[in-house]
């Protein structure tokens, strides 16, 4: 199974999930133009796509689902939470398929396990997919470390962690104060640190790749996160463990397990 990061930061966010013929979207936050733009610098036929998994309605991660469904006839998996408030931005898409949070459910081969996160946006979720023994999940968009959401990305060989910002560099920066308050808060994004502190408790023999996303491009930096996450965990790198960043305008890292 492969994972590549099409988009990842406050400005869109969008996965590419593969196992052999088979491909899905998680997350679909560009315009379609450049969707397809980065499907195809990846690799891929936009027309194998067999779905698009929605984690919440936040613009940065929906902007592109209605579109892209509806070009390509690709079904959108959601919960009801997000449909309820995604339904006028999405417009008319070609199939609608309803998860519910906490219930494995199936895209091909994939098996996908979606799981809550605080964030303020209604019934966000995380993911846990897996193809056999190959098992990665992607955590972004959540303001708090919590004992789930930890519970859930243990045992994996790769993971999408939110790193999105430095506290210093949030509370300096140019974000009006509620803005900044929303960010750091419980419902916001996690900063470097608390992606270190949750790294550590989710680090396993099994895990062998972290990815650090949703980035912000106004309080972080790709050499911020990386150094702070990095320090956290000397002995996963000792063992070979790697730590990268995906980025706002680049497609990858392609990481395969």
């Amino acid at each position: 199974m492969k994972i590549v990061p099409l988009a990842s930061g406050s400005s869109g966010n969008s996965y590419l999930i593969r196992q052999g013929d088979h491909s899905i979207l998680v997350d679909a936050g560009l315009t379609c133009k450049q969707l397809v733009l980065r499907i195809e610098r990846a690799g891929e036929d936009p027309q194998r796509i067999r779905g698009i998994v929605v984690s919440h309605a936040h613009s940065d991660h929906i902007k592109g689902v209605g579109v892209l469904s509806r070009k390509f006839n690709i079904p959108v998996f959601l919960n009801k939470g997000t449909l309820s408030v995604a339904r006028s931005a999405l417009g008319k898409i070609a199939k609608t398929e309803i998860f519910e949070t906490g219930k494995v459910f199936e895209i091909e081969c994939f098996r996908i396990h979606p799981f809550s996160v605080p964030h303020d946006c209604a019934e966000p979720v995380g993911f846990r997919i897996s193809h056999g023994a190959s098992r990665i999940g992607i955590a972004t968009d959540l303001g708090a470390p919590t004992s789930l959401v930890a519970n859930l990305l243990s045992d994996l060989q790769a993971v999408v962690l939110e790193s999105n910002h430095d506290p210093d560099m949030l509370m300096d920066g140019p974000y009006p104060w509620d803005l900044k308050q929303r960010v750091k808060g419980r419902l916001g994004h996690l900063s470097n640190y608390q992606s270190a502190q949750l790294l550590q408790r989710i680090i396993s023999d099994q895990l062998k790749v972290v990815i650090l996303a949703h980035m912000s491009e106004t309080n972080n930096s790709a050499d911020l996160a990386l150094g702070t996450v990095r320090n956290s965990v000397p002995a996963f790198l000792d063992q070979q463990g790697k730590i990268l960043c995906a980025l706002q305008d680049e497609v990858g890292p392609e990481i395969e397990i």
